[in-house]
């Protein structure tokens, strides 16, 4: 598929996602798992924010569990650092440990919310610096932990 096929196909999964139609956005979220791109995943943190239905949301937690594209650290590090997305805080922080992929870069994200978020949401990304901290350097490790003091 070329640039001009993929823009149109994002577009097309855009207005889906935004629309009130529900079987729209399910059948989109469905089709995400295995034609996605990580630019979409802004517009699933906007749709987690104003979306009701609990179906659609456990979809897209769903989804967001399941990511491999190593690119979608790098988008939900920077979500959780938003604070447009402190109300998703959890279920993207609990997407980050469940889904396996490298958050080490991004460690000091991660230790903000350990000392500034709700307990559930700090016990979630306290499990996803025990995943990461495996990936640090020696030097980097002291330095998180005289942080953490």
């Amino acid at each position: 598929m070329n640039n001009e096929d993929n823009n149109k196909k994002l577009r097309l999964q855009i207005a889906s996602l935004r629309s009130s139609n529900k079987s729209a956005i399910l059948e989109t979220l469905k089709e995400l798992r295995s034609e996605g791109d990580v630019s979409i995943l802004p517009e699933l943190f906007n749709l987690m924010l104003i979306q009701e239905d609990e179906e659609i949301l456990d979809e897209i937690a769903s989804l967001l569990n399941d990511l491999k594209d190593k690119e979608a650290a790098e988008v939900l590090a920077e979500a959780i650092a938003n604070p447009e997305y402190e109300l998703i805080h959890t279920s993207l922080v609990a997407a980050c440990w469940q889904n396996g992929l490298s958050y080490g870069k991004h460690i000091t994200t991660f230790v903000d919310v350990v000392v500034s978020g709700d307990y559930s949401t700090a016990i979630e990304a306290f499990t996803v610096i025990e995943e990461a901290v495996g990936d640090l350097k020696q030097e980097e490790r002291a330095a998180l932990v005289r942080s953490l003091k």
